[in-house]
Protein backbone atom coordinates (compact mmCIF):
# COMPACT_ATOMS: atom_id res chain seq x y z
CA UNK A 1 0.00 0.00 0.00
CA UNK A 2 1.31 3.25 -1.12
CA UNK A 3 2.11 5.91 1.66
CA UNK A 4 -0.78 8.84 1.73
CA UNK A 5 1.39 12.45 1.57
CA UNK A 6 1.55 13.94 5.21
CA UNK A 7 0.42 10.83 7.08
CA UNK A 8 3.80 9.96 8.53
CA UNK A 9 4.48 13.69 9.29
CA UNK A 10 0.80 13.43 11.33
CA UNK A 11 2.07 10.20 13.23
CA UNK A 12 5.61 12.05 14.19
CA UNK A 13 3.59 15.53 15.19
CA UNK A 14 1.03 13.41 17.38
CA UNK A 15 4.00 11.35 18.83
CA UNK A 16 6.25 14.43 19.49
CA UNK A 17 3.14 16.61 20.97
CA UNK A 18 2.86 13.33 23.38
CA UNK A 19 6.21 13.42 24.71
CA UNK A 20 5.96 17.42 25.04
CA UNK A 21 2.34 16.74 27.12
CA UNK A 22 4.69 13.41 29.34
CA UNK A 23 6.72 16.49 30.00
CA UNK A 24 4.65 19.02 31.03
CA UNK A 25 3.07 16.28 33.34
CA UNK A 26 6.62 15.40 35.35
CA UNK A 27 6.25 11.80 34.11
CA UNK A 28 9.47 9.90 33.81
CA UNK A 29 11.62 10.50 30.25
CA UNK A 30 11.71 6.80 30.40
CA UNK A 31 8.51 6.25 29.70
CA UNK A 32 7.81 8.68 27.37
CA UNK A 33 8.46 6.37 24.57
CA UNK A 34 5.15 4.31 25.56
CA UNK A 35 3.44 7.37 25.54
CA UNK A 36 4.46 8.31 21.68
CA UNK A 37 3.48 4.78 20.42
CA UNK A 38 -0.59 5.42 21.95
CA UNK A 39 -0.45 8.83 20.54
CA UNK A 40 0.42 7.06 17.16
CA UNK A 41 -2.92 5.29 16.73
CA UNK A 42 -6.26 4.35 18.54
CA UNK A 43 -5.55 2.98 21.86
CA UNK A 44 -6.43 -0.57 22.07
CA UNK A 45 -8.14 -1.95 25.37
CA UNK A 46 -5.30 -3.37 26.77
CA UNK A 47 -3.64 0.03 26.27
CA UNK A 48 -6.35 2.17 27.38
CA UNK A 49 -6.05 -0.13 31.04
CA UNK A 50 -2.18 0.33 30.79
CA UNK A 51 -2.64 4.56 30.89
CA UNK A 52 -5.60 4.32 33.59
CA UNK A 53 -3.22 1.93 35.60
CA UNK A 54 -0.07 4.94 34.82
CA UNK A 55 -2.34 7.48 35.50
CA UNK A 56 -3.83 6.01 38.41
CA UNK A 57 -0.16 5.64 39.85
CA UNK A 58 1.67 8.93 39.27
CA UNK A 59 -1.71 10.37 41.12
CA UNK A 60 -0.97 8.29 44.33
CA UNK A 61 2.92 9.32 44.04
CA UNK A 62 1.67 12.88 43.52
CA UNK A 63 -0.71 12.98 46.59
CA UNK A 64 1.95 11.80 48.52
CA UNK A 65 5.09 13.52 47.44
CA UNK A 66 4.00 16.97 45.10
CA UNK A 67 5.96 18.32 42.49
CA UNK A 68 5.47 21.62 40.20
CA UNK A 69 4.02 19.86 37.50
CA UNK A 70 0.98 19.81 35.66
CA UNK A 71 -0.35 16.66 37.07
CA UNK A 72 0.28 18.03 40.77
CA UNK A 73 -1.83 21.06 39.94
CA UNK A 74 -4.53 19.01 38.61
CA UNK A 75 -4.59 17.10 42.14
CA UNK A 76 -4.96 20.39 43.75
CA UNK A 77 -6.97 21.78 41.54
CA UNK A 78 -10.52 22.59 42.64
CA UNK A 79 -14.07 24.02 41.17
CA UNK A 80 -16.87 25.11 43.55
CA UNK A 81 -14.72 23.91 46.62
CA UNK A 82 -14.79 19.99 45.18
CA UNK A 83 -11.51 18.70 44.02
CA UNK A 84 -11.51 16.70 40.37
CA UNK A 85 -11.73 12.87 40.61
CA UNK A 86 -8.78 10.70 39.85
CA UNK A 87 -11.21 9.60 37.08
CA UNK A 88 -11.66 12.99 36.24
CA UNK A 89 -7.29 13.75 36.02
CA UNK A 90 -7.31 10.49 34.08
CA UNK A 91 -9.77 11.28 31.03
CA UNK A 92 -7.89 14.93 31.22
CA UNK A 93 -4.89 13.11 30.59
CA UNK A 94 -6.09 10.53 28.14
CA UNK A 95 -7.85 13.30 25.97
CA UNK A 96 -4.83 15.21 25.61
CA UNK A 97 -2.39 12.35 24.91
CA UNK A 98 -4.61 10.24 22.75
CA UNK A 99 -6.38 13.14 20.38
CA UNK A 100 -7.21 16.24 22.35
CA UNK A 101 -4.84 18.26 20.88
CA UNK A 102 -3.98 16.35 17.74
Amino acid sequence: MPERPGVSSSVAARQNSATALCEVFGFPEEDWPMFARWASAPLAPRDEEALIQYVDVKIAERCWKPTDDLLSNLIDFEVDGAALTADEIYRFVATLITDGVF
